[in-house]
């Protein structure tokens, strides 16, 4: 028997409760398995106010949740959720006005090695009465004659949301895709010919849309040209020049246990699983004499001694200036991207002008973005020099990754940084997650992460202590130390629930602390400031919900869905109390949504992406 082959297929959706269903139902499943196909459906929720990912759900896809609003965004999403084991990629709208039963003959002709790349054409096909208003045809018509007379593209219908491609050929054309909105199909077409991709049409049927349609004719219309008349002279750039990368942070993991830590420690290992040489210049953390050492593939070097980092629950000022002062030992470096850490700030000053005298990009990574109110709250007074340092320093790399949506919307709200500014999120080791089974020891509420000021963990025990009067056998668990670890130990005895707090140390290994959270009912993060939050991720990826606060500095509540995988309540303890309550109650009734997109091994493509920006 012939190996059966996978196909996936990927629809953005805003708002397409009234049609997913239909369009996901329809897609002949029976026919395609006969055919040798396996399909699996990739819905992209793209910030949907109504239940469009819910029906999505019941009716069997894999949903992606994509919060930048916009069509490129959402496709681009699913397409890095797309595994490697998938043979051929299905593009089609979600409002039931492509035809998903006609997917086996959009396949057919890649299967058969006719081309790289299916496009479905209406104009070709059959338009329903009503599909179709007669300014849309003409300009489609438009658009679709200049990119064959410009591009000389065999096309018939460049503006038609039903693709398919041959997953290699997908693999060429997606590091170029840039569009935010509805010129992503023009970007396709155009750049597809440009990269001598062959592309057929085949016939489809279109039909009126089911819902309100997110097109504006006259806005979407004049960027369509604007893309259409944008790649007339645009040539692939060539990524694989990039070579050395070398990261610049202070903290490393897992000597140091922060999600920003983390994240660089991730990223970094699947960047040399991709073939690039990666370095980490940072203090030296380790024991051992050496001033050099390999770790997972990653080099990493010591610029300086170790100096403490926190006095109290601040920064040290003494840190900072003493890594930022090391940081010109880099001029003796060669590398192709140099990338620094934001905090704490200092250092971006000494490695830009490393790079400016080289004449090479100083690329930067925020994990927060922080305001003069949020700097004074922290600092006092002295906050306000601390803000407009940070002002300073945005201004300072060439591009800067944010590691939140959060971070970016910040990023340009409050310092005006708009242009070169990428997302990467931080993610997950999705197969490490599949492997592990659940910690024998379970509790009801758990906490991982430092035991510091601001993530609140007194609110906690406060709530634990409500929870407690009607339900004393409540379990909760903290996992982690810190500053305010005495403290804690003390209130929970002052206030009875001792014997329900269970304090454990920080788990070396990830597994352990993923077998604890699959073993938890819930888990809690009273944190008012969070940049990310790569412990709620991780939580969600073990299928367990999440309590946060509404604070405006913590970026994990837009990882929440409320009522879906979690709770987003005020930062005290009356309502944090309700909210563990009911995910208490709820434990094992509810199917938290799929997290695919955070996948560290697409998340590490998306940051050589901003290398070539």
């Amino acid at each position: 028997m012939s190996k059966r082959q996978m196909i996936a297929v990927v629809i953005p959706c805003h708002n397409e409760a009234a049609g997913i269903g239909q369009v996901i139902e329809k897609i002949p499943r029976s026919k395609l398995a006969q055919d040798g196909f396996d399909v699996t459906v990739y819905v992209v929720d793209n910030n949907s106010s109504d239940n469009t990912a819910q029906v999505a759900q019941d009716a069997g896809a894999t949903v992606i949740v994509e919060r930048q609003k916009g069509k490129g965004y959402a496709l681009r999403a699913g397409f890095r959720a797309l595994p490697k084991t998938v043979d051929y990629v299905v593009m089609l709208d979600g409002d039931d006005t492509y035809s998903s039963s006609e997917l086996p003959r959009m396949v057919e002709p890649l299967q058969n090695q006719f081309c790289d790349v299916v496009v479905g054409t209406r104009l070709g096909g059959h338009i329903c009465d009503n599909a179709m208003n007669t300014f849309n045809r003409l300009g489609n018509w438009f658009f679709t004659n200049a990119v064959r007379t410009l591009y000389r593209a065999n096309v018939t219908d460049v503006l038609t949301g039903y693709f398919a491609w041959k997953k290699e050929a997908l693999d060429i054309i997606y590091p170029h895709l840039t569009s935010s909105g509805f010129a992503i199909e023009m970007e396709m077409v155009t750049k597809m010919a440009r990269l001598n991709l062959s592309m057929t049409s085949v016939p489809v049927s279109y039909h009126p849309r089911a819902g309100e349609s997110n097109l504006r004719p006259v806005h979407d219309g004049s960027r369509i040209l604007h893309m259409l008349m944008g790649n007339l002279f645009w040539r692939p750039k060539q990524i694989s020049a990039i070579r050395k990368i070398v990261f610049v942070s202070d903290a490393i993991y897992p000597y140091f246990k922060g999600g920003k830590e983390k994240r660089l420690h991730e990223l970094s290992k699947q960047l040399v699983r991709m073939g690039y040489d990666v370095h980490i210049y940072t203090m030296k953390w380790w024991k051992q004499p050496e001033k050099t050492r390999i770790e997972h593939g990653v080099k990493l070097h010591a610029l300086c001694k170790h100096y403490e980092m926190y006095h109290g629950n601040r920064r040290t000022i003494r840190e900072a200036c003493m890594f930022s002062l090391a940081c010109f030992r880099l001029f003796r470096v060669r590398f192709d991207v140099l990338d620094v850490d934001h905090m704490p700030f200092f250092p971006i000053l000494t490695t830009w002008i490393v790079c400016k005298l080289r004449r090479l990009r100083l690329y930067g990574t925020w994990h927060e973005a922080l305001s003069s109110k949020d700097w004074t709250e922290y600092m006092g007074k002295s906050g306000y020099i601390a803000a407009l340092i940070e002002r300073m320093s945005v201004r300072l790399p060439h591009a800067i990754t944010a590691a939140s949506l959060h971070t970016k919307e910040k990023l340009a709200n409050i310092h005006g940084r708009i242009d070169r500014v990428g997302l990467v999120a931080s993610g997950l080791d999705l197969q490490l997650l599949e492997d592990i089974e659940p910690a024998d020891t379970k509790t009801d509420i758990l906490y991982v992460g430092r035991l510091v000021k601001d993530k609140n963990i007194d609110r906690l025990f406060d709530a634990v202590s409500i929870i407690a009067g009607r339900n004393p056998g409540v379990r909760c668990t903290i996992i982690g130390h810190g500053l305010e670890e005495q403290r804690l130990r003390k209130q929970a005895k002052k206030q009875g629930i001792a014997d329900n707090v269970t304090f454990l140390k920080p788990l070396a290994r990830a597994e352990d602390i993923y077998a604890y959270m699959k073993a938890a009912r819930v888990f809690c993060l009273p944190s008012v400031r969070e940049g990310f939050s790569i412990v709620t991720l991780e939580a969600l990826g073990c299928g367990t919900p999440v309590v946060t606060t509404n604070a405006e500095a913590n970026a994990a509540r837009h990882l929440i869905e409320p009522n879906k995988n979690g709770s987003i309540v005020p930062c005290d303890p009356k309502h944090i109390a309700q909210a563990l309550s009911f995910w208490i109650d709820q434990a094992g009734r509810v199917s938290i949504p799929e997290v695919t997109q955070y996948d560290w091994r697409n998340l590490a493509q998306d940051q050589v992406e901003i290398y070539n920006l």
